[in-house]
């Protein structure tokens, strides 16, 4: 029985010591995001828990990789569907979902439009994204919620930067690139791994 104490005790010590190691070193858990394809990364589906860096919120990103409650692709009957898009601003890991702006503005419009119409805000932020990041969001997530609006929201404090690729020096993510031809928009994402698998 001593010999079981002695065991049980190592194992509870090296889990404590791991624990505050972790915390001491600011580890990331839970992860958040994940690569993705084209836009370089992405939020992680069904991923919650508590974010600690800027702000001490919960998370919880739903199935479709949004920080935001379940919605149906197919929009219910009678409602005005605002998609937002955006980067850290618009994903708002640093406070409680329902102080976000995007939650706080489908609750206000709610409460100024009648019974016969229901508002419904759709939260595509995902932190650091870009305006390409963004775009590609917009062509690829967005429309399949057949927005009725959308939302882009921009900030001069780092958004410009996000955009070059020399400023923000992240080459793993998409970037706009002006051709010879002069003709600017095409998209251009360069990666270095192979396979996302």
């Amino acid at each position: 029985m001593p010999r079981l104490l002695l065991i049980a005790f190592g194992n509870f010590f090296g889990l404590f010591v791991a624990e505050i190691s972790l915390r001491l070193a600011d580890y990331p858990f839970p992860k958040f995001y994940q690569l993705d394809v084209s836009r370089g990364y992405a939020l992680r589906p069904g991923v919650e828990g508590w974010y600690r860096k800027e702000g001490i919120s919960y998370v919880r990103i739903n199935s479709d990789d949004l920080r935001d409650v379940e919605h149906s692709k197919t929009k219910p009957p009678n409602t005005l569907r605002i998609a937002v898009v955006g980067d850290s601003y618009a994903e708002a890991l640093q406070v409680g979902q329902q102080n976000s702006f995007w939650a706080l503005l489908e609750e206000r419009l709610t409460s100024c439009v009648g019974e016969d119409l229901k508002v419904e805000v759709i939260n595509f932020g995902v932190s650091g994204y870009g305006t390409a990041q963004e775009l590609l969001t917009i062509r690829e997530r967005v429309w399949s919620y057949s927005p009725d609006l959308v939302i882009l929201a921009f900030t001069t404090g780092n958004d410009i930067s996000d955009n070059v690729r020399e400023l923000k020096r992240a080459a793993d993510i998409p970037y706009f690139i002006s051709e010879t031809s002069a003709r600017f928009g095409q998209l251009f994402s360069q990666f270095h791994w192979l396979s996302l698998a």
